[in-house]
């Protein structure tokens, strides 16, 4: 389960590199508004989103600034803005219906799949149909070329920004305040490449 010292050491993470992400982001959303958000989501928020969307609701200038910018690939989303993309993607479903059966899965997108992050059309989504009793929920790609949705990526939302934050740490991901942007300067340890 994601918890505020784990959101404190990303944040940290970013303010050692200079990166604008700390100082472009939105304020967090109430219980008030979450549960508005869940309501018209149809599915509750495990604990993992509401610590993560409470903490901060995305960046202030939207999901394509540079202070939306995790490290080198993701992007924050406000939680309007993941809601507005599940939307759009269940829209390109085709067939419209998401299969009983994996094995006859043709790339829909599921109703309780609830994008994070984003970077171009991939995303980190959550499912929302097997959060955990502590109430953390596990993790998915969508990839450029989704072929591996099924497969979890992390257990937890917590997993998924301690590794961000470990990446950062330990030199893996680095901010240029010269050139405005991250990088990768080098080899990525196979257990952090899942989230750079």
């Amino acid at each position: 389960m994601l918890h505020r010292r784990d959101l404190d050491r990303l944040a940290a993470a970013w303010r050692a590199q200079g990166a604008p992400t700390p100082g472009s982001l939105a304020p967090g959303l109430s219980e008030a508004e979450l549960d508005a958000y869940a309501a018209e989501l149809g599915f509750g928020l495990p604990g993992d989103l509401r610590v993560w969307w409470g903490w901060h609701n995305g960046a202030v200038d939207g999901v394509s600034s540079l202070g939306a910018a995790v490290g080198v690939t993701w992007y924050l989303m406000s939680l309007p803005e993941a809601l507005e993309e599940r939307a759009r993607r269940l829209a390109w479903n085709n067939p419209a219906e998401f299969p009983d059966d994996a094995e006859d899965w043709q790339g829909q997108w599921a109703p309780w799949w609830l994008p994070v992050v984003t970077f171009d059309a991939a995303c980190l989504f959550a499912d929302l149909r097997a959060p955990a009793p502590d109430g953390s929920v596990p993790v998915h790609v969508w990839s450029e070329v989704p072929d591996a949705v099924f497969e979890v990526l992390a257990p937890s939302w917590a997993d998924v920004v301690n590794g961000w934050a470990q990446g950062i740490e330990q030199g893996h991901l680095r901010y240029s305040t010269a050139d405005g942007q991250w990088d990768v300067p080098g080899w990525v340890p196979p257990q952090l490449r899942p989230f750079t």
